[in-house]
This record gives C-alpha cells, structure tokens and sequence, in this order.
C-alpha cells in the first residue's frame, strides 16, 4: 500500500482545523448560561433574606439568611471546586468540547450528590431545632423544614439523572477520541 504524504498532510490539517460539533458548542454554551444564572439567583436570595432581615429585624429572617449565605458560600465553593478543569476547552476541536463535556457532567455529578447530602444534613438539623422548640412553632418554620424535605427529594432526582449524564458524555468522549485516533484512514 503506497501512503500519499501530501494527503496524509492535508487530513492532519483538516482534522486540526475543523469545527466542533454544532450539537456540542451549543450545550456547552448552555451550560455556562445556567452556571451564570445559578450564580446571580444565589446572589438575589442573599441580598433579598439580608433585606428583608434587617427591615424587620425578625430572629427567624435574621437566621434565614445567615443560612442562606453559609449555604450559598458552602455550596458555591464546592461547585467551584468541582468544576476546576471543566472552563472552556483545551482546543477549538470536536475531541476538545467533547472532553470539556464529560468532565462538566462528572463535575455537576460531584455538586449534585454534595447538594444533596448538605440538604439532607441541613433538613435534619434545622427539624431538630423545630421539634426542640415545638411548642413554639410557626407556619413559616415548619414551609422552612417542608420546603428543605422537597427539596432533597428534588436532588436525589437530579443526582440519578446526572449520573447517567456522565455516562453518556464519558461514551461521546471516548468514541470522539477512537474516531480521531483512527483518523480518516479507514482502518478499524
């Protein structure tokens, strides 16, 4: 078999210089859309239980956003940790966005299962403290412990799906890089 060098130059060429996937630049440019979007929500429910504790100089509002900021600092960090790796991708290649995308799912994967044990935690402690002091128990504390109690169930959800999420992104990654180590040849 005679290999032509100038093709085999030109393939190499190509495949450096051609787009990723639409379908992939897409999702990934989703995804920093959420990641923008989770980061000024946790900033307006900050700033909004802040205001509202110090306009009504409620105990309860008071704890509410202290909570509301340790959560959002605990939560806000991991994330960041979790991510670290998973900003942009490596190249302007399909092998690169795909990459980008398996290491985003592991990453939301690792947030998810932490948000849900710190719910879990927090649920825990915080209906504790209600049933400590039952007697003196308003509507509000008790939507507080209904509302944290839903949104775990919600998490354990989003936990499972986020891990089948990093399964099919780890398939993607890992026919995108045989596709590319095989090259346009043809061989398999």
């Amino acid at each position: 078999m005679t290999l032509d060098s100038e093709l085999e130059a030109w393939r190499r060429e190509w495949r450096d210089r051609t787009e990723p996937f639409p379908m992939l630049k897409r999702k990934i440019r989703r995804q920093n859309l959420r990641t923008a979007a989770a980061v000024a929500a946790i900033v307006v429910c900050v700033a909004v239980s802040i205001i509202g504790a110090v306009r009504t100089g409620n105990a309860f509002l008071a704890g509410l956003a202290t909570g509301i900021g340790f959560a959002g600092v605990v939560q806000g960090g991991y994330g960041w940790w979790a991510r670290r790796g998973a900003w942009r991708p490596a190249a302007q290649t399909t092998l690169a966005y795909a990459e980008l995308a398996y290491k985003r799912a592991v990453a939301r994967a690792r947030t998810t299962r932490f948000s849900f044990r710190f719910i879990v935690i927090v649920a825990a402690v915080t209906a504790g403290a209600v049933a400590w002091h039952w007697k003196r128990l308003t509507w509000p504390e008790g939507l507080l412990v209904a509302a944290m109690v839903l949104e775990g169930f919600l998490l354990n959800d989003i936990r499972q799906r986020a891990a089948s999420g990093v399964e099919e992104s780890r398939k993607l990654w890992e026919q995108t890089k045989q596709f590319a180590d095989e090259g346009f040849s043809g061989e398999r």
